[in-house]
């Protein structure tokens, strides 16, 4: 009888184990699938043209900030905008950015973006929804001012890289500096970005050394927890509310010239100056002025940023760009061990002050980047970092610092930025410059 019973135990046992066995495998073949469902989406980027037979090239779209070539990217992107809006991807779309203009009657080149949640749709079939969307749509187009000659229809989806330099600057030539080439001359100017042919984008989000050299590290006790950005070898500006926890400068440092988060030392700031009637309740008027104890020099990878008057406009959907190396995900994840860098549009005021965005939060001290759609934007660890957009001569200049949002890259909830151009007289009175 014990041996029958101890064989009937062992069953059991044996039964339960298969059972905890199978509820385990279960588990994680649960976990394996909502992971996949739930995968971040994918920056995806294509590269286009057309030929528009109904208008005449001329000299003045030559320049990408003359006024003819502005008013007429404009209307190619509306055009490129509401061939994507008025599709299933919709949700999905993000940007249309003209490049550049060429004779043979006019051919823009533009920029696509869009963040794909599903890559297998894209890609691995043999119809990209993108191109079918992008040719059936624009195949004898009508209602618009173009005559688009519908043989010239091209699109290509490109590398993150690839698209990064079409964006935010031609790739280096043989005319760029080398190192043994470089002069104490080349860096003295704001604005002026390096690149360096050894250089790549990994991934279409990881920025290259020495593509923002204003980019700075805020630092308490060796660890990174605001941007900041630098204006000159002396002050750099940033957010107040990186400091509405912690004044005390003897715990704060600042790091330049890196793209990296590994400890590196940093340099010491000798004096902080709030704006007066900056208030975290409201995050109106967030900025703060850094004064480092001993100026930096300038070379390769650590330059200022221009800042713009207080008489210069920035049309709404100007393309800009925020930096830094806050979290990936809106769920305050790790931070980035890598400046990140993302393509950004600004948003009207009206828009981002409408009850379906931020509404009466908005002021004058602030204005809106990023998407309605969501998708792209920055997150914690990146306050006080640098929005900048490209003007004449391929210069750069600061128009926001990163304040807030409600989560991160959330539908109707773009990101808010300091207003550099409302600041500007502010930042002259405490810093000269």
């Amino acid at each position: 009888m014990a041996s029958v019973a101890w064989k009937i135990t062992s069953a059991v046992i044996g039964l339960v184990i298969c059972i905890i066995l199978a509820a385990v495998i279960a588990v994680i073949v649960i976990f394996v699938v909502l992971g996949s469902k739930t995968q971040s989406p994918t920056p995806r980027y294509y590269s286009g043209s057309f030929r528009i037979l109904n208008f005449d090239y001329t000299e003045n779209y030559k320049q990408s900030n003359s006024t003819e070539f502005k008013a007429l990217s404009a209307q190619i992107q509306k055009l490129l905008d509401a061939t994507f809006e008025n599709s299933d991807l919709r949700s999905q779309y993000n940007l249309s950015q003209v490049i550049s203009l060429s004779p043979g009657s006019v051919v823009p080149e533009f920029v696509l973006l869009f963040h794909i949640a599903n890559t297998s749709k894209i890609g691995k079939s043999s119809t990209d929804p993108v191109q079918t969307i992008f040719f059936e749509d624009l195949t004898n187009k009508s209602g618009t001012p173009f005559d688009i000659d519908p043989a010239s229809l091209q699109l290509t989806e490109i590398s993150a890289n690839a698209a990064m330099n079409l964006l935010y600057g031609a790739p280096a030539t043989s005319t760029t500096p080398t190192p043994t080439q470089t002069t104490e001359e080349n860096f003295t100017g704001c604005g002026k970005r390096s690149l360096d042919p050894l250089s790549k984008i990994v991934g279409g989000t990881n920025a290259f050394l020495g593509a923002w050299p204003w980019q700075a590290s805020l630092r308490q006790n060796g660890n990174h927890k605001c941007g900041a950005t630098l204006i000159s070898n002396t002050w750099l500006v940033t957010a107040a509310h990186c400091f509405d926890m912690n004044h005390d400068l003897n715990l704060w440092t600042v790091v330049l010239g890196t793209i990296s988060l590994h400890s590196i030392s940093g340099l010491r700031i000798q004096e902080l100056i709030i704006y007066e009637n900056y208030t975290s309740k409201t995050h109106a008027n967030d900025i703060a002025m850094l004064r480092l104890s001993t100026p930096v020099k300038f070379t390769r990878n650590i330059r200022p940023v221009c800042l713009p008057e207080t008489s210069d406009i920035f049309p709404d959907d100007t393309l800009c760009f925020v930096t830094g190396w806050g979290a990936l995900t809106s769920d305050a994840g790790a931070l980035s061990q890598v400046l990140q860098q993302a393509p950004l549009k600004t948003i009207n005021s009206s828009k981002c002050s409408s009850p379906q965005l931020y509404g009466d939060v908005i002021t004058t001290s602030m204005i809106c980047a990023g998407y309605v759609t969501g998708l792209i934007d920055a997150c914690q660890g990146d306050s006080g970092g640098p929005l900048v957009t490209q003007a004449f001569n391929n210069t750069w200049f600061l128009i926001g610092t990163v304040s807030f949002g409600v989560g991160c890259a959330q539908p109707n909830k773009p990101g808010v930025y300091s207003n550099i151009i409302f600041l500007r007289n502010w930042i002259m009175e405490k810093t000269g410059v």
